[in-house]
């Protein structure tokens, strides 16, 4: 495996579309749209014997009278038209395809599926696929799929499942964080993970790497590869397969093998690949990862201005492995200086319901540059005292006094606390709506430090 070989995929001058169509609702339809939208640099030829034109451009009958070299051909045909367009193809030349039709080895037909791999081997070509979403590339405005709905970004993310690529690009694009590329591989009768893998290694915009994982069918390629990745990038997985019910439905959707969870968290532990139990643990490692410096220690200061959510926030660092320790005399006594002598100063520090974005910014810089903590958490319960956008306001400056240690937040209350997240955004401060989605992210931050210091 090497990064050049897919160029011609994720960096191709000329895409045709086998199947494009005229009709919204036609998947043919929308990748000819995310293609435009996205601006493709390159040349798209949309192939339909039927048109005569696909959204403003002239269609051809068949990949074969296409007048220019294609680099890549997305097929969106039923299933037995495929195998005949992946011959021309070949005929034509084309170095990589995208094969987006569904029927094959996730419904057991693998016999197809072995014919149209031999096909594509035979014709010296690369294939996506088949079953899968295509991909989108937004550093080089490449989406070839039907999801177009990102940001841009430095989180780059693959899957098996087309569905969960617009699951999680949804709830990346609720947060704030921007995509590099995402792909969807589906079945992958050729292109797999493990290579997946390596191209987005060299890839200079990714930062992150994130993954839904159904099965693995090389275990030992995939964690040498990912081996080679985590010390120089974060890798995220997520993988569904703890239950016997789990497994069949993974059996059934892209026929792939779950494998022993046990023996995949051992695995992925000592690859340095950081797994999350669901989409919310998912998004919020991606989240922090992407945002905050590595802490260097476990030691975490809170700050709250209500007792209730504090104790929850305590209990929760605990219960991942966080230091919450009382803070040390010489901290205490910088509080008792300008702090209330009501206010606890344990730790959390409690600057109660009257806090002001003021004394918020003070408090939080003082931990930020205290050398017995590592990480800072700051909660916040809206009251009609203050504003959240004073406060999220507060806390930006505040990262200001050592953007070097990690500063996360958690404003409790839903929508009311909405008008504050644009400014913590912006000041790249992700807020969890929950402490134990905070604490959890945190610890998602030590183990990848962790883990480096330790290798």
């Amino acid at each position: 495996m090497t990064s050049t070989s897919l160029d011609s995929l994720f960096r191709p001058k000329s895409i045709a579309v086998i199947g494009a169509s005229d009709k919204p609702n036609r998947i043919g339809f929308q990748v000819m749209r995310s293609l435009q939208l996205g601006k493709f640099p390159g040349t798209i030829y949309p192939i339909n014997p039927r048109l005569k034109t696909v959204l403003g451009l002239s269609a051809y009958p068949s990949i074969d009278v296409v007048p220019g070299d294609i680099d890549l051909a997305i097929i969106v045909l039923r299933k037995e038209r495929v195998l005949g367009a992946i011959g021309a193809s070949g005929q034509k030349g084309v170095k990589s395809l995208i094969v987006m039709s569904s029927g094959f080895s996730e419904l057991g037909d693998n016999v197809i599926e072995g014919e149209l791999i031999k096909l594509v081997h035979k014709h010296g070509m690369r294939m996506l696929g088949p079953n899968c979403a295509g991909y989108a590339s937004t550093w080089e405005n490449i989406y070839a799929s039907f999801e177009n709905r990102l940001q841009r970004g430095h989180l780059a993310f693959i899957t098996q499942s087309g569905a969960m690529s617009a699951v999680v690009l949804a709830l990346a694009r609720a947060v704030g964080l921007g995509i590099s590329i995402f792909v969807s591989y589906g079945n992958a009768a050729d292109i797999g993970p493990e290579e997946l893998l390596q191209y987005l290694q060299s890839h200079k915009p990714t930062q992150i790497i994130g993954g839904y994982l159904e099965g693995i069918t090389n275990a030992r390629q995939f964690l040498s590869v990912a081996q080679n990745i985590t010390p120089h990038k974060p890798l995220v997985v997520l993988k569904p397969g703890d239950t016997i019910e789990a497994s069949r439905a993974i059996r059934t959707h892209t026929g792939a093998m779950a494998g022993d969870q046990a023996i995949y968290i051992g695995a992925f532990r000592q690859a340095g690949i950081l797994q999350a139990t669901n989409l919310d643990e998912f998004i919020d490692a991606c989240q922090v990862l992407v945002t905050q410096p590595l802490p260097t220690g476990k030691r975490v200061g809170i700050i709250t201005n209500a007792g209730g959510p504090s104790v929850l926030a305590v209990d929760a660092c605990a219960q991942v492995g966080l230091d919450v320790s009382p803070f040390p005399t010489n901290l205490v006594k910088t509080f008792k200086a300008f702090l209330p002598s009501f206010c606890p100063m344990g730790n959390p520090v409690d600057v109660g319901p009257e806090g002001t974005p003021e004394i918020y910014q003070q408090v939080t810089e003082v931990l930020l540059k205290h050398s017995d903590i590592d990480m800072v958490l700051v909660l916040n319960v809206p009251t009609a005292f203050s504003s959240i956008s004073a406060i999220s306001k507060a806390i930006g400056e505040a990262k200001k006094s050592n953007p070097q240690k990690p500063l996360i937040t958690c404003w409790l209350a839903g929508d009311i606390v909405e008008e504050g997240l644009p400014t913590l955004a912006q000041r790249e401060i992700p807020n969890f709506p929950s402490p134990k989605r905070a604490a959890k992210a945190l610890h998602f931050l030590s183990q990848r430090a962790e883990w480096l210091r330790l290798r």
